[in-house]
């Protein structure tokens, strides 16, 4: 009998599916050692040397393992294609204790980035042996965390507040967070103008042109800063010759978009699903383990010539000629930071459309493995072809702009369709003579940079080169577990505001470890250790030796902060004063008296200064009040947190809102 050893149990069903007799697949349900919850771990004085443990709850099914070992043959280890799964593999050997004198079998391990028939068959025949640089790789991530949140979490317990973490990648994240915050709070908006102008003719369909020029000098960027300037344009503009000077028609084609990387698969996982990253990765592992996409953690483009032939074929066959490619369309890996040989996520039978796999599909499993198939299969079809119409129009000294397009071939966008409309303008000449049918500034203000979502922060974390592909969702995860982060109304990341003080400690005494540039090239260090080009303690101890040695210095220097507040409100149940403290959730009113007495509550909900708008209708309408006047626009929590805004008087008025009134709007991404 021969033993085949996977991660999961959905992969181990799979696998057997492909299988004959005389192959037994078990799962080891996820890592079987780790380095243990109640110590350090680590022996530093000893090169840094990890103290694996067996956790109680993979024991029993270390012990089944050892079991099964004994009855085969020869064992496979089959766990993922990256650092992650070489390291499980690594450790299953070790736990076990394959290759030893008691158990001299052949240990072999194979890798896959997809679960197919022929993708198994494929690995059977070649199989290698454990990459010891890769596992190396993964210890020194391990190690490195390790060290950075048994050290730093008991500083911020001693200085700040008990309970509190940190970490060598979820404190970045979190200062990237924070430091949005502070520019949003310190932006000034300022108004600018653009002037429109609905031009027609009798013959001619009214259209709107913008002022682009003003003898010949371009309008700068975002638009007229000078109200008097603007209101001297529209004076002078109410009279004069309009006239068509330049008429331009051009085909543009649109390029469509690469495969998904786990980057960008989390990344449209919520700019089209409103998935989380953790969400996403979860359905994704499923549909993995179940044979339909291949392996999710990859930074890689690559795409199999099976994979693109299948494309053709099935473009082709469903969609006619025109949507086919001469020849597929390959895509190159732009970042410079990719690692692990695997292709880019992709079906793994383009014949397996979304609606002939749906009915074995959960809802959300079947939105993302259609976000998918769309993607890949587009990435193999036409360019679409837009009729983009640009029109000068000249009056004295201004010049206006008009712009159309118009979609000729949709291409991809057939099965991949984004976000757009045809900008029709009527049929127009060069030389052509318009009327001015209306003149106005339209007021804009400018806008502070927009908080990050679920998208965005990936995207930044990936273009700093922070963490890998395996490690973004967990990181965002980690940092709203960890109450340093909430979502607001727009499902936008906010600092809360113990997670801006944990910030604050860190920037300010631990600059190097929530630096972007440093936390980069550690990155690249681990990426080096992976390739066999850097051994993993040296890189450890470049790093914990001046760590260690300032965190003795801060210790020493740093004074404690004080996270309570007095209040003039006496304690209901002891008769002690009242004070603030914070929470994991933010500040809450205690008794000083605590832990004798333990009377907490919520914080009376802070006022927008804003009259209810339900309570002014009501009064407008003769509704009689119990109170003399409207309620006020009070800020409020659900019991997860979230924020939002509602009538003081509730209650009696139920108004509520998610969106803040009068709310200064966040800029765009």
């Amino acid at each position: 009998m021969k033993l085949i050893i996977v991660e999961s149990p959905t992969k181990a069903k799979t696998i057997s599916q492909f299988l004959p007799d005389d192959f037994k697949v078990e799962s080891s349900y996820g890592h079987i050692r780790d380095l243990p919850k109640s110590k350090l771990g680590i022996d530093i004085e000893q090169g840094f040397n990890p103290q694996y443990v067996i956790p109680k709850t993979s024991q029993k099914r270390v012990n089944e393992l050892k079991k099964s070992a004994e009855k085969a043959d020869s064992i496979i280890l089959a766990t993922d294609e990256d650092r992650e799964g070489e390291a499980i593999a690594w450790h299953l050997a070790q736990a076990l204790g394959l290759g030893n004198s008691k158990l001299p079998l052949k240990v072999e391990r194979i890798v896959f980035h997809e679960i197919t028939k022929k993708a198994i068959e494929e690995a059977l025949k070649n199989p290698r042996t454990i990459d010891m640089n890769l596992v190396d790789s993964q210890q020194a991530r391990r190690i490195l965390d390790r060290l950075v949140g048994y050290k730093l979490s008991p500083f911020l317990w001693k200085k700040l507040m008990r309970g509190l973490s940190a970490g060598r990648v979820q404190s970045v994240a979190l200062r990237l967070i924070a430091e949005r915050e502070n520019e949003i709070r310190g932006f000034k908006s300022e108004d600018y103008w653009t002037i429109v102008a609905i031009l027609g003719t009798s013959d001619v369909k009214k259209f709107e042109a913008i002022l682009i020029k003003i003898n010949e000098k371009a309008i700068p960027k975002p638009g007229l800063r000078d109200k008097k300037e603007v209101d001297e344009i529209l004076k002078n503009l109410k009279d004069g010759k309009w006239e068509i000077i330049a008429l331009e028609k051009k085909a543009v084609e649109r390029i469509p978009y690469p495969p998904f990387t786990t980057s960008t698969l989390q990344q449209s996982g919520w700019q089209r699903l409103r998935f989380s990253a953790k969400k996403t990765m979860l359905l994704a592992q499923n549909l993995y383990e179940t044979g339909l996409i291949t392996y999710m953690r990859t930074d890689s483009l690559n795409i199999s010539e099976e994979a693109l032939t299948q494309a053709q074929s099935f473009i082709k066959e469903n969609f006619g000629k025109n949507y086919s490619l001469t020849n597929p369309r390959r895509f190159k890996t732009k970042s410079k930071l990719a690692q692990e040989a695997h292709e880019a996520v992709r079906p793994t039978e383009v014949a397996n459309a979304p609606e002939k796999i749906k009915t074995g599909l959960s809802t959300d499993q079947f939105k993302l493995y259609d976000l998918i198939w769309r993607r890949f299969v587009a990435g193999q079809m036409p360019n679409a072809i837009f009729e983009n119409t640009t029109v000068l129009i000249k009056t004295k000294k201004y010049l206006f702009q008009a712009k159309g397009s118009v979609l000729k071939f949709d291409g991809f966008l057939k099965i991949y369709p984004l976000k757009q409309e045809d900008e029709l303008l009527p049929e127009l000449e060069k030389g052509q003579k318009l009327a001015l049918e209306k003149i106005e500034a339209e007021d804009h203000q400018t806008q502070p940079p927009a908080r990050y979502n679920e998208a965005s922060l990936v995207k930044t974390l990936e273009k700093f080169g922070i963490g890998r592909p395996s490690t973004y969702a967990p990181i965002i995860s980690v940092i709203q577990e960890r109450g340093y982060v909430q979502k607001n109304e727009q499902k936008r990341f906010a600092p809360t505001e113990i997670g801006e003080k944990v910030n604050i400690l860190l920037v300010e005494n631990f600059p190097k470890i929530v630096d972007l540039e440093f936390t980069k090239n550690m990155e690249e260090d681990l990426d080096e250790i992976a390739e066999g080009k850097k051994q993993w303690a040296p890189v450890i101890e470049e790093f914990y030796q001046p760590f260690e040695k300032n965190l003795e210095e801060k210790y020493e220097t740093v004074e404690k902060q004080t996270l309570i507040e007095p209040t003039n409100e006496k304690c209901e149940k002891c008769g002690k004063p009242m004070v603030i403290r914070f929470g994991r959730f933010g500040r809450f009113l205690a008794c000083s008296g605590f832990p004798d007495c333990k009377n907490a509550k919520q914080l009376p909900p802070t006022s927008l200064n804003i009259p209810c708008p339900k309570c002014q209708e009501g009064l407008s309408a003769g509704v009689p009040l119990s109170g003399t006047k409207a309620g006020e626009v009070v800020q409020r929590k659900t019991k997860k947190g979230r924020i939002f805004f509602g009538c003081s008087r509730w209650p009696e008025c139920d108004y509520a809102t998610w969106q803040k009134p009068e709310q200064l709007k966040e800029g765009k991404d």
